[in-house]
């Protein structure tokens, strides 16, 4: 049996005992009791290792913003086809005149085909406004495949897209160069020969 050492106060005046086992109060002189207390063995408590915690966050701050996508088709699928669909429109004429000039002008020599290579111009603007109208239809395919959904709408807007923007600049090469082919074969004409 062990002796109880927890008392460590005196219960009549409150006053602090000096030992442990103290029979008497120093200050009051009234007597201490000691209880016995059975002997309980306890098991070694194994040691707890701490991990260092973090200081509490109050705030985190964001770098990388994602977008929320929208669902469905949005404004930039729909304005992605819609231009993809138009530059054809100044493509197809565009390539019919300037085959017209090249063809007239390589293997007729009429008096009524106009012989001007300022002509060429012709060709030459409308193959600009499609590339102008192909390049606005990947820009708002590159816009629709960050900020809304993946759908056809996009997908084919971008695939046409790219095909305008390849022809017109290859076009846009083509036209300038039979220009001046056009202009290195006009016939010289002295009107005092």
């Amino acid at each position: 049996m062990k002796i109880q050492s927890e008392i460590m106060f005196c219960p009549n005046c409150g006053e602090k005992l000096e030992t442990p086992n103290q029979k008497f109060c120093a200050n009051c002189g009234s007597t201490i009791q000691t209880t016995l207390a059975p002997e309980i063995y306890q098991a070694p408590q194994p040691p707890v290792v701490k991990t260092p915690t973090p200081p509490p966050v109050t705030a985190v701050p964001v770098y990388d913003v994602k977008p929320i996508k929208s669902k469905g088709t949005g404004p930039y699928s729909r304005k992605s086809l819609t231009f993809a669909l138009i530059w054809p429109g100044f493509f197809i004429p565009g390539f019919y005149v300037g085959f017209l000039f090249m063809i007239f002008r390589s293997f007729s020599y009429s008096p009524y085909m106009p012989r001007n290579p300022g002509l060429w111009i012709i060709p030459f603007a409308l193959h600009l406004v499609s590339l102008i109208f192909s390049i606005v239809s990947k820009v708002n395919s590159s816009k629709a495949r960050k900020y809304e959904a993946e759908n056809g709408l996009q997908k084919a807007g971008s695939i046409i897209s790219v095909f305008g923007i390849v022809l017109n600049v290859i076009f846009l090469v083509i036209v300038p160069v039979m220009m001046g082919i056009s202009i290195a074969s006009l016939p010289f004409y002295d009107p005092y020969f």
